[in-house]
């Protein structure tokens, strides 16, 4: 029998049959109650986010860098959630998930004040001005992390562009309810304290040469 390549079931993605086969770090069609049900299993004293998660280097690191606290990455891509899943099953990890969900939904799935801290890790930059629209971060997303977050939490963010650098720190000036932590222009040259946590995108970006710009960013307390 020859295979009809115009039938969907064969232009499916390959990695949408081993979706399944990591239930307990991979949630294909999450739901919050879903979530919450996992993290009430392993109850623990804080909250880590990050949107647009790849293939889980940066998931994988944060939450062994924070063994007490809930790990969360948001990402839709079938290969790369199946890539973390699998490297978090192989080091027995118990405090991460990765949903496929786009970043967008991320503050339905956690309560006000609820986050400790929100990473966006080299985000698409959509260089050229008629994109600009398209760019994750905006007015209104910055508004929906200030609303997860805690008082004091922090939103992370790690771009190779300067103009998506500028254009985000743009955003934070004009809301005014943000006090800047940490800037770096290169994080090679210099780097916050703490962990020295690294996505796929930065070990690339940093083997090539090229800056890395860094921006923490904390929630007023009022």
């Amino acid at each position: 029998m020859l295979l009809n390549t115009s039938d969907e079931a064969f232009r499916i993605n390959p990695y949408t049959r081993w979706l399944y086969d990591h239930p307990a770090y991979l949630l294909p069609r999450p739901t919050p109650e879903q979530l919450r049900a996992r993290r009430a299993e392993r109850p623990a004293g804080g909250l880590r986010v990050e949107l647009g998660s790849g293939s889980g280097n940066f998931l994988l690191e944060l939450a062994q860098a924070y063994p007490g606290e809930h790990v969360v990455g948001f990402e839709l891509r079938y290969k790369r959630l199946v890539k973390s899943a699998r490297k978090f099953e192989k080091l027995g990890l118990t405090n991460v998930w990765a949903l496929r969900e786009p970043a967008e939904q991320f503050p339905g799935y956690f309560g006000p004040g609820s986050v400790d801290a929100l990473y966006i890790n080299f985000p698409d930059p959509w260089p050229k001005a008629s994109q600009w629209k398209k760019r994750m971060v905006n007015p209104e997303l910055l508004e929906r992390i200030e609303t997860a977050l805690k008082p004091g939490g922090c939103f992370h963010l790690k771009t190779d562009h300067s103009g998506y650098f500028l254009h985000v720190l743009h955003i934070v000036h004009r809301s005014g309810r943000w006090t800047i932590r940490f800037f770096s222009n290169d994080l090679k040259r210099n780097h916050p304290p703490g962990p020295k946590l690294e996505s796929e995108f930065e070990r690339m970006f940093s083997a090539q040469r090229k800056p890395v710009f860094y921006l923490c960013v904390e929630k007023s307390a009022c």
